[in-house]
This record gives structure tokens, sequence and C-alpha cells, in this order.
């Protein structure tokens, strides 16, 4: 049988899911936007079996060969009638930069009925945040980014692990408001939303959390000691003072936290940091030997993690005008 060679006809073909393969789906790579009423006609008449074998294997293969773009087709996949694929599509939409997926983003958010989507939503969003923080997203861009994961938050009040993972996107664009609502989840009775308060102050790297996170870092709780070491990391060369902390963590037997530790370790620039990853990187541990050899080639401090973007603390006062007084 001769494969077809038109979008349609691939389509078509498609609407038997055994049919879907590999070589079939470079067909789908590079598309353009004039592509999009074709396929969206076709793609919507797929029974969902198809749907989401194609959406699974493009991830496979986007991971596996990079000279291969479905992100149009992922992109449009946002909007498909079942939340699993709008999952899976989300989720090959990690390595995607491009802002035009922030307002699908949003829109899933802040209208779709499947908490697990709206959390995956969530978190590919934090991204943007991220880009916002180092000054790599338009300025156009960033005040509806802000605005609709704030808005969401309200929508979410009820969702826990979507509500957590809009409060760690916006501890990157961390502002008194968003501080505020850090506070608030931080002091929140489950772990998971403290967990979460603590990767935003992290992402924030603002001196206001840092006695928070330094006084983290000796929770009872494994969890919430890992996110702290993980927080403190980010706070580079600033978090000096977590280091005797630090070390302590990275001898313990919960090894996540104590790769944790051995990450951070590796973000601070300093010798007592760097004598004690040396030593990890000969412990009999493997998983902390590979940590501690990883932490050395990063050896520079958050400098290196975040893009020299800023080396001290971010405040919430308004230093520019300080600096003009």
């Amino acid at each position: 049988m001769t494969a077809p060679t038109t979008l349609t006809g691939m389509l078509q073909l498609f609407r038997n899911s055994d049919e879907v393969t590999r070589g079939r789906l470079r067909m789908f790579s590079n598309l353009r936007e004039r592509d999009y009423p074709t396929f969206w006609g076709d793609w919507t008449k797929l029974p969902l079996g198809s749907r989401l074998r194609m959406i699974t294997l493009m991830n496979e293969i986007s991971e596996e060969h990079v000279d291969y773009d479905f992100k149009p087709v992922l992109r449009w996949a946002l909007a498909d009638a079942d939340a699993y694929v709008r999952q899976r599509a989300i989720d090959g939409l990690a390595e995607e930069d491009n802002p035009r997926v922030i307002a699908p983003l949003l829109h899933i958010l802040t209208n779709d009925p499947q908490p697990a989507t709206r959390s995956a939503a969530a978190l590919a969003l934090a991204r943007f945040c991220e880009y916002a923080a180092l000054e790599e997203l338009a300025p156009t861009h960033v005040a509806p980014l802000v605005d609709g994961l704030t808005a969401a938050l309200a929508s979410n009040n009820d969702t826990p692990e979507v509500y957590r993972r809009i409060i760690e996107a916006l501890g990157w664009v961390a502002d008194a408001n968003i501080d505020a609502l850090i506070e608030d989840t931080w002091h929140h009775s489950d772990i998971p939303m403290r967990e979460s308060a603590l990767v935003a102050m992290g992402r924030s790297m603002s001196e206001r959390w840092y006695p928070t996170v330094k006084q983290a870092l000796d929770h009872g709780h494994p969890a919430i000691r890992y996110e702290a070491a993980r927080a403190a990391g980010l706070y580079g060369d600033d978090a000096l003072t977590c280091i005797p902390q630090l070390i302590n963590l990275a001898q313990e037997d919960d090894i996540e936290v104590a790769t944790s530790a051995i990450w951070a370790l590796g973000q601070i620039d300093d010798h007592r940091a760097i004598k004690a990853l040396e030593k990890f990187s000969t412990s009999r541990d493997q998983v902390k030997r590979d940590a501690a050899l990883d932490a050395l080639g990063n050896e520079g401090g958050a400098d290196d993690l975040l893009g020299n973007w800023r080396n001290a603390f971010r405040s919430t006062d308004d230093d520019d005008d300080d600096d003009e007084e």
C-alpha cells in the first residue's frame, strides 16, 4: 500500500490507530500555521486512541531527534477534547520558549475541568515566569502572564495540587502582593503546600525569605528539607551561612535530601562547599558520588544556573530609586 502524501490522506489513514507509525509521523514535522485548518478538521475526526498514539510518539521522536519539530501540532492539541491528550501535549511543549503558547496554557489553567491538566499548565507557565525574571520575555507578555496566574489562584483555592504549582510559578516574579501569598502558603497545614512555598522563595531570591529557607533546612520533614536545600542553592553565593547545614544534609541517609544538598553546595562558590563536594565525590554511595561530581562540574555559584543574571539578594524594595538619591 502506498502511503498517503497529504495531511488529509494521512490523517484519514490514522483513523485506525494501528496505522500510526513513527515513519509516517515525519509528515507532521515543521507544519505551518496555514496547515492548521486542514489538520484540525481531520484531527477532530480521529478516535482517541489514534490521537493519543500520535502525541505520544511525537514526544518520543522529539526527544530522540532534534531535527523533527512537532511543536505546532502539540500546540494545536492543547485544545483537544480529551484531558490526557492535552496533558501529553503540554509535556511535549516542555522546551517550547515561544510566548505564543502562554495564552492557550492560561486558557487551560483557567478553564480546564481536570485538575491534573491545570497543574501541568501551571508547571509549563513557570518557565515563562523565569524568562520574565531574567528579562528575556517582552513586557507585553509579562503582564498578561502574571495577571492570568494570579487570577487563577482564586478559582483553584480549593484545589491544592493546582494552587501550589501557581505559587511556584509566581515565585519567579514575586512582588509585595505575591510575597503575601507565599507567606500564607508557607503557613498552610499541608506539607506539599509548604514545599511549594519554599520553591517560590528560592525562585524569588529575596532577602525576605532567606531566614525562612535557612531555618527550613533543619525541619523535621524530609520533603521540607529537600526543597529548602534547593531553595538555598538558588541563592548561590548569598547562601554562605547555609553551608554547614547543607553539608549535614548531604550526609543524610535520605538520598533525595542528600543529593539536593549536594546540588546546592555546587551553586555556592566557597572553599568549604568545594572541599565538601570533593569529599562526597569519593563516597562509597554511588548516587552521592555522582551528584558530587556533577556539582563540582557546576562550580561557580548560582550565576551559572541563572545566566549570570544577579548574584545579590533580590529585594522587594525599589533599589533603583535608592541608587539615584
